[in-house]
């Protein structure tokens, strides 16, 4: 415990960690030491963000492109990660996502289940893929990126905010069934960051204005503010928190 974020000899995956959050985490985990594998849909941002933490940190990352909403894809992710780290995984983090906004009566059934594909089902089949993986390591850390929305929501977010729910009752479905394994799953919930994904609220001032009113640090989050819960969760510190959910959010969830 003297050195609980040293993750020298460590291994990761992380799911949708070419951009934002997911490349926040897979930077902070590289940095204190862990191999790293980035998977994104595409081969190119994978690739050039694995290059971008080798250099900076000297660890081994590597880029690998696979969609979360195939399930042959999350299988040849899964083989080609057992054999880049010879069967074992440490620490895999679902950071894959999408978003719909509209009124219910505005959204398609397909682009609710686009939703649902690759937030949940993606999560799902993540999960399942990963775990002999995590199992073979001797100790294993899943990790589920969920969103205040799982808990809580704003208009329009109906296909968003289903999936999100979901994605924290498969997290503490998966703690119990993992528990006697040594391997611990949790979610982490972030509130409102500088993503991609928020950049219509961003590019509005009047939107952004509004958001801010709602969040007590009156401000939207950096992604590498969400690196330190990632940390806690897959170093030992955290060897007896399974099933939990940390939010990140500014204080968004306590107004």
């Amino acid at each position: 415990m003297s050195s609980p974020f040293d993750f020298t000899g460590a291994t990761a995956v992380i799911l949708g960690g070419a951009t934002g959050l997911g490349l926040a985490m897979a930077e902070g985990l590289a940095a204190h030491g862990a191999s790293v594998c980035i998977a994104s849909r595409s081969d190119e941002r994978a690739r050039h963000a694995a290059a971008t933490l080798a250099e900076r940190f000297g660890t081994p990352c590597h880029g690998y492109a696979a969609d979360a909403a195939s399930e042959d894809a999350v299988n040849r992710l899964r083989d080609h990660v057992a054999e880049l780290f010879g069967g074992r995984v440490n620490i895999a983090i679902d950071s894959a996502g999408i978003n719909v906004r509209n009124p219910i009566d505005q959204i398609s059934l397909g682009e609710f289940e686009a939703v649902q594909r690759v937030n949940i089902t993606g999560a799902f089949l993540f999960a399942r893929a990963m775990h002999p993986l995590l199992r073979a390591s001797g100790w294993g850390r899943l990790i589920n990126v969920a969103s205040i929305f799982g808990s809580r929501s704003f208009p329009f977010r109906t296909s968003y905010a289903a999936s999100k729910g979901a994605m924290l009752q498969l997290t503490r479905t998966l703690a119990i069934e993992w528990a006697a394994e040594n391997i611990t799953v949790n979610a982490i919930s972030p509130g409102w960051f500088i993503t991609d994904m928020t950049r219509p609220v961003l590019d509005n001032p009047e939107a952004y204005r509004q958001f801010c009113a709602t969040i007590p640090m009156a401000r939207f989050a950096e992604p590498h503010e969400i690196a330190t819960a990632c940390l806690f969760l897959a170093s030992p510190a955290s060897s007896f928190v399974t099933g939990a959910e940390i939010v990140v959010d500014g204080g968004s969830m306590v107004t």
